[in-house]
């Protein structure tokens, strides 16, 4: 599966909401082709500065919770998520859009990282069909390790990251 290829699955699934449905009618090759490319996009997400605004924006955010919002991003579509690898602070704007944050916008989408299972597991009856037939697919495996140049006990710190984030979501209770 290309990257373009990607892109298009994610622009077409309405950020999410309907990838399994867009996941579906894939072959197997193409289904582990698109979680080739989640997992790398996964990996390049996995940076300081992505972290501090998840953290202004959700009020704190653990390892798990960093996932699930690297997940959503994602889902926000390509633009979006180079955007934001660009400039973190890019997402104030793309926050300050969504209208409903409580449920499919809210930007923390554990559920999307088990599509290509959910969907292998619906197609041939074994919920561990995916775990069983990954090693004969060329997956990355990646280590993480980030060097902050916040500390979740340093409020200008965070604000150094992530000047307008900061100002217009620190301490808002809408998340």
């Amino acid at each position: 599966m290309t990257e373009e290829k990607f892109w298009t699955i994610i622009e077409k699934s309405n950020r999410g909401r309907n990838l399994e449905e867009c996941l579906t009618p894939l072959s197997e090759e193409e289904l582990f082709g698109f979680r080739y490319w989640w997992n790398y996009f996964c990996h390049i997400s996995y940076k300081q500065d992505l972290w501090a605004v998840a953290y202004v924006v959700l009020g704190g955010c653990g390892d798990d919770g960093f996932d699930y919002f690297r997940y959503w991003l994602i889902a926000q579509g390509r633009k979006v998520f180079y955007n934001a690898l660009e400039n973190a602070d890019s997402l104030c704007d793309v926050f300050s859009e969504l209208e409903d944050l409580q449920g499919d916008d809210y930007p923390e989408q554990e559920d999307l990282n088990y599509a290509v299972q959910t969907v292998l597991g619906e197609r041939t009856g074994d919920d561990d069909y995916f775990y069983a037939t990954e090693e004969n697919y060329s997956l990355p495996q990646y280590t993480y390790e980030i060097e902050f140049e916040w500390n979740d006990d340093d409020e200008d710190s965070i604000r150094k990251v992530c000047p307008r984030t900061f100002e217009k979501w620190w301490g808002n209770d809408v998340f």
